[in-house]
């Protein structure tokens, strides 16, 4: 049996740009098949100047309160778990962070004013990753491998271009000067309409945040794209 994780979706309650809420996002993740799905609604400095200027710990709530519904909706029937879209002030890059928790993000309010440098070491030494989200996006500028954990190779956004495989061959080039750069697929879900179809397909289901890092560091997996798993795009 192969288990579904998806790696990046948002909901309504803490991501001004999506408009469908943790339950029913729940519901819709079910019935595709997938057994894990991980909340990484936005956390940038646009999410917290616009809506809640000054008031950094809303901006946490709203993300906690989104994964405590999500977690109410799907009960033992799908496993939900909390990761981030970090956005810094540096740029208009987004980042997918896996491995922080509540207590992480409420102690380092500071980790909005860093660059992406001092943001991966200082996540990797508080045992997260970091992964540029759809890095060939028009907007986005780009990174040296070497100042991130991996690239999403894959980004499923229906209303986006993503430029998959300018990503895809950016993340090559990485893993040819450095060894460690890991690969993700995402579906991007925003839009109630949108059908997700990217993820990680696993041998064992990840029902834990350290799993999750540990999966995506051994590479012990294959990557999602239009719902089908293939080991490299």
């Amino acid at each position: 049996m192969k288990y579904r994780t998806e790696l990046h979706c948002h909901t309504s309650e803490a991501s001004g740009c999506a408009d469908e809420c943790a339950a029913d996002t729940v519901e819709k993740y079910i019935a595709l098949g997938y057994d894990t799905i991980v909340l990484t609604n936005h956390f940038s400095h646009v999410e917290h100047d616009e809506r809640d200027p000054g008031s950094y710990g809303a901006m946490v709530d709203r993300h906690m309160k989104a994964v405590r519904l999500a977690k109410e909706a799907a009960g033992d029937r799908l496993n939900v778990l909390f990761g981030i879209e970090l956005r810094l002030r540096q740029n208009s890059n987004d980042y997918l962070v896996f491995g922080v928790d509540e207590k992480f993000l409420r102690d380092h309010p500071e980790l909005l004013d860093m660059d992406i440098w001092g943001a991966h070491d200082f996540l990797n030494e508080n045992g997260a990753i970091i992964i540029h989200a759809h890095p060939m996006r028009t907007g986005c500028t780009i990174t040296d491998p070497w100042s991130v954990d991996g690239y999403e190779v894959y980004n499923g956004h229906n209303q986006q271009r993503s430029r998959n495989e300018m990503a895809l061959a950016w993340a090559s080039y990485g893993r040819s000067i450095r060894k460690r750069v890991i690969y993700t697929s995402g579906s991007d879900k925003h839009d109630r309409h949108h059908i997700p179809d990217g993820g990680i397909i696993t041998d064992e289901p990840i029902t834990s945040v350290g799993q999750l890092v540990s999966v995506l560091e051994s590479g012990d997996y294959k990557l999602m794209r239009g719902g089908r798993a293939e080991s490299e795009f």
